[in-house]
């Protein structure tokens, strides 16, 4: 018993019945060029196996394959109807949307889309289109220099997906609006804040600053660095709190990542600002001194540190000063001595509870391994570091390490029980900063233990 294969083109259609061998397809008619360009053509390949010779016995068709291939051609074409034994086959995806050929065909399909929707625009568009559609022909030849293997992997991420969608020249001519609204809003805010309309607090601090560095702020904390941080349910929502924390790094880049952890990842308010105390060095620079003042840091002095306790803000001081971040690498992760505990008196005045904070991870963006002391002095700088990097690779060497974070902010210990004549007490005053010292170093020692590599 045989099967019969029935094919409709265009309306005619044809009777196939196996032969003892093998199919033979039907002659095609001869038409036109133009015409051939039009319609799809039909391969019928056709494999009969027998099982046994018996006489008056048809042979047995199997493995019947049916293919349709595409003309590559902007015209429309004629629907194809193929049936295998009275069933319809599964219909067959436009081009711009199959992946059952090279990735490179396919996207000459797209190709042509684009060019044909650019040729209908006018102007910039069909700039845009022209432009899209040559990427595309160059990215089409690229691939057909691929390897299978290569080939598999383009088809299986490019599977289902129709690129006409995102290649289109509408596509690219609104990805182009949206950039120049991008450089609009730009030019408009710098102009606005040439003119002087911003707002800004009595230190300084400037909103719209914090939200234009914060992007860039958190690729730091979360990509470059990979920052973990612990205990932020311990920095209060609202209210007075006093951040104690190591410094190292040269640069102060520890103070701004603890600024990022609260502001990005506090469990009840990750818009939080915290003021950190940096050195008065820094007020000296022209153009560090506003940027410091902009993003809310203010000059290290004890008045300072009480007014904005005293306004319920989140106060960040380091302590070690320049002991700590102009450290050598020898000396990474010892803690220096905490002057005279100024940190403490301003906390005790203010009645705020104290934070210790353990910074794991910025000695080593910098390993400052000597300070040439004359030269900083030349200059007028407080210390100039000495790396593997800098200054022998210019500014390169300013880029630091990409070190693996962690900070852990340790249980607030409370300032309630001394009252604020006890900042007038040297044996109080000195006694709560070794207890914060020591917190903060048993916190930096558990930390490292725990660290199988500084990246």
């Amino acid at each position: 018993m045989s099967e019969s294969i029935e094919i409709e083109v265009g309306g005619q259609s044809a009777d196939l019945t196996a032969p003892p061998a093998e199919v033979a397809a039907p002659k095609p008619q001869r038409t036109s060029r133009a015409k051939q360009a039009t319609e799809p053509t039909l391969e019928v390949e056709a494999t009969a196996k027998r099982r046994a010779r018996k006489p008056r016995a048809a042979a047995r068709v199997e493995d019947v394959d049916v293919r349709v291939v595409q003309p590559r051609a902007a015209a429309p074409t004629e629907d194809a109807d193929v049936r295998v034994a009275g069933k319809a086959a599964p219909k067959v995806p436009p081009a711009a949307a199959y992946w059952d050929v090279h990735p490179g065909d396919s996207l000459h399909e797209v190709e042509l889309e684009v060019r044909n929707n650019a040729s209908q625009q006018q102007g910039q568009a069909a700039v845009m289109g022209n432009v899209a559609a040559g990427l595309i022909a160059l990215i089409g030849e690229n691939m057909r220099r691929m390897t299978e293997e290569q080939v598999g992997k383009v088809r299986e991420l490019l599977s289902g997906t129709d690129l006409s969608d995102y290649l289109d020249s509408s596509f690219w001519q609104g990805v182009g609006m949206v950039l120049q609204y991008q450089v609009q809003e730009q030019v408009d805010f710098v102009k606005r804040r040439l003119r002087g309309e911003y707002h800004v607090d009595p230190y300084g601090m400037d909103y719209e600053m914090i939200e234009v560095v914060r992007p860039f702020m958190a690729f730091m904390y979360r990509t470059w660095w990979r920052i973990t941080s612990h205990g932020l349910e311990h920095v209060p929502a609202e209210g007075r709190a006093m951040l104690v924390s190591n410094h190292s790094g040269v640069l102060p880049w520890d103070g701004a990542m603890i600024t990022t952890a609260v502001s990005a990842d506090h469990p009840v308010r990750p818009d939080r600002v915290v003021r950190s105390l940096h050195l008065h060095w820094f007020s000296t620079l022209p153009f560090v001194a506003p940027a410091l003042a902009a993003t809310g840091q203010v000059p290290g002095l004890p008045e300072n540190a009480v007014r904005l306790l005293e306004n319920d803000e989140l106060v960040c001081v380091f302590p070690e000063g320049l002991k700590g971040v102009g450290k050598l690498y020898k000396d990474r992760y010892k803690l220096a001595r905490f002057g005279r505990g100024g940190f403490v008196q301003a906390a005790l005045r203010a009645r705020a509870p104290i934070i210790p904070v353990a910074v794991v991870g910025a000695e080593e963006i910098y390993p400052m391994l000597y300070n040439a002391e004359s030269f900083a002095k030349l200059m007028g700088f407080p210390y100039f570091p000495l790396t593997p990097f800098f200054p022998w690779l210019g500014l390169l060497g300013t880029i630091p390490l990409p070190t693996r974070w962690s900070i852990t902010f340790c249980p607030p210990i409370s300032t309630e029980e001394y009252g604020p004549r006890a900042a007038d007490d040297p044996l109080t005053v000195l006694s709560l900063a070794e207890r914060v010292r020591d917190t903060i170093q048993a916190t930096i020692d558990t930390r490292l233990a725990e660290r199988t590599s500084i990246f």
